[in-house]
């Protein structure tokens, strides 16, 4: 199949992933961009918490891509962790495991679907430092080809949660927190696929991270700006040849966070700027962490 051929092929059939996240295979991933803001790198003392995630993603446009184009995600994604006690290379160690729940509508040239279903199961283990200001966390992450997955036939619209591929993900986050209020924080990681056996796609690797600037403003609030960057480094592949489709997105927005003892609420609203081979909208996010 040519370069030409296949764009037609996959523009009609406009797979997309869970949580929103728009990038590589027909512009969907599992990276959760945006989802993490405020406090990133600060691993919290051991126990159990909740991190549950709501986001709403928009967008009418696609570039390089149809020109009849409307997307609107809800998801739901709740996040367990548990902090242990346990020392390893001197941080603290912990695991964690997340399952999307998400809403997808499509609308692609007149041609609509929609679903509602679970998306891929995530898993990862983590490490966290803290040395005065200063805090860090290094993690593995996979996640693992669990959802239902339809294959496309040729000028079919189909809005698939899950993708049908694993992916591993190795990430690096930290953050400067200081007394007087100030929060720096970022999140970063690159991302490998394995083949879409279904469609031999295989998604090229990329770089993704999301940013923090924040202060806080009262005793529980802090008001921030933040958002995420994206950028492919490897080009998509189908059955093992380049097709030379390499996506990127920056986002930044306004961000609001409550904290109080053993709670926390973070809310942000970001829009998408210098996008390329992606769907362009903007996402409006809150964050709830609980801790038992």
């Amino acid at each position: 199949m040519n370069k030409k051929s296949f764009y037609t092929v996959m523009f009609a059939s406009m797979l997309f992933a869970s949580n929103s996240l728009w990038a590589t295979e027909s512009g969907s991933d599992s990276f959760a961009l945006g989802a993490e803001g405020l406090m990133a790198g600060a691993l919290p003392p051991a126990g159990v918490y909740l991190l549950s995630y709501y986001q709403n993603y928009q967008a009418d446009h696609y570039d390089q891509g149809p020109e009849q184009f409307k997307l609107d995600v809800n998801a739901v994604i709740p996040r367990l962790i548990w902090v242990t006690e346990q020392k390893v290379l001197g941080g603290q160690l912990g695991f964690y495991a997340a399952q999307p729940m998400v809403h997808l509508r499509l609308a692609v040239n007149g041609t609509t679907d929609h679903d509602t279903a679970l998306g891929d199961v995530v898993l990862g283990t983590m490490l966290g430092w803290h040395q005065g200001h200063h805090h860090w966390i290094g993690a593995l992450e996979t996640v693992l080809a669990t959802g239902e997955y339809q294959a496309p036939a040729p000028q079919q619209v189909v809005a698939n949660i899950a993708k049908n591929y694993n992916t591993l993900r190795p990430i690096l986050a930290y953050s400067y927190l200081h007394p007087n209020g100030l929060d720096l924080s970022t999140k970063l990681s690159y991302s490998f696929n394995s083949e879409n056996d279904k469609t031999d796609y295989k998604s090229g690797e990329y770089f993704a991270g999301d940013y923090s600037l924040g202060f806080r403003v009262h005793e529980h609030v802090k008001i921030a700006v933040e958002g995420y960057a994206f950028k492919q480094t490897r080009s998509d592949k189908v059955q093992g040849e380049s097709i030379g489709h390499r996506g990127q997105v920056f986002a930044i927005g306004p961000a609001i966070q409550y904290q109080d003892k053993n709670w926390a609420l973070e809310a942000k609203y970001l829009t998408e700027t210098a996008v390329e081979n992606r769907p362009k909208g903007h996402s409006s996010l809150l964050k709830l962490t609980w801790a038992f």
